[in-house]
Formats: C-alpha cells, sequence, structure tokens
C-alpha cells in the first residue's frame, strides 16, 4: 500500500513537472518571437521605395523582397517582414495582390545588425496605403 501511494505522488511530481517545462518553453518560445525590439531599431523608422521582386507567402511571417536604389544609385535588396498570412487576409490582401515589378514604399524598423532586413509599419502598395504593424515597429 504504501508503494502504490509512493507511486501516485511521483507520478503526479513528474506530471507537473513536465507541464511546467512545457509551458515554460512555449511561453519562452513566443516571447523571443515576438520581441521586434531585440532585433530592429524601433525607435527609427526608414522609408524604404522600390520595386516587389519576390514574396515568400508563408508563416510564421509573410516576407518581401523590394529592390531599392542605394546612395551610388545601384540596386540594395531588402527582406521585409509582414504580418503573417492570416493577418494580411485580414486586411484584404491575398497572395494576389503582389505582383513582382511593383512599385511600394515601406516604412520599417531596420535591423539593428546593419543587414538589409526590416520589419513593416506601413506599407503602401498600388492599391493603396496598409498598416501593417508587426510587434511594436
Amino acid at each position: 500500500m504504501v508503494r502504490d501511494d509512493r507511486g501516485r505522488r511521483m507520478k503526479s511530481w513528474i506530471g507537473g513537472g513536465i507541464a511546467a517545462l512545457l509551458l515554460g518553453g512555449a511561453m519562452t518560445s513566443l516571447s523571443a518571437h515576438h520581441t521586434v525590439s531585440s532585433f530592429f531599431d524601433t525607435s527609427n523608422l526608414v522609408t524604404l521605395r522600390g520595386a516587389l521582386t519576390s514574396i515568400s507567402w508563408r508563416n510564421p511571417h509573410v516576407i518581401l523582397r523590394l529592390e531599392t536604389r542605394g546612395d551610388n544609385g545601384g540596386a540594395v535588396s531588402w527582406n521585409v517582414e509582414t504580418l503573417n498570412m492570416q493577418g494580411l487576409s485580414r486586411q484584404g490582401l491575398t497572395q494576389e495582390s503582389f505582383k513582382p515589378g511593383d512599385p511600394f514604399t515601406a516604412t520599417v524598423c531596420i535591423a539593428k545588425d546593419g543587414t538589409r532586413w526590416a520589419v513593416t509599419h506601413a506599407l503602401t502598395t498600388p492599391k493603396g496605403p496598409v498598416d501593417l504593424s508587426v510587434g511594436g515597429c
């Protein structure tokens, strides 16, 4: 009888420990995924003007590849992270809303590490302006 009681307590303790680890891991992952200010300069909005060269329409975020002109007139490519597919759909945008060659103006927060990576604050498409704030940008 004592053995059964201990076994039940041990199973309960192990089950509770596993649940706490899983919940803690999920919260850390969620927090890390949405901490935009850790990777992007959210205090400085930058405007990128150029043309869409490609789109990666997938979760967790849709990525637009824009080609802009640098100070020397040469082409500069940017990866611009937007909302997820469902978020864009709620804004009335579908994959067919984006065509390579379309002119775009993107107001973004750029990466702190100097790479050509950014997250959207707002986007002006050929169909008009769209608020696409991602995680505080």
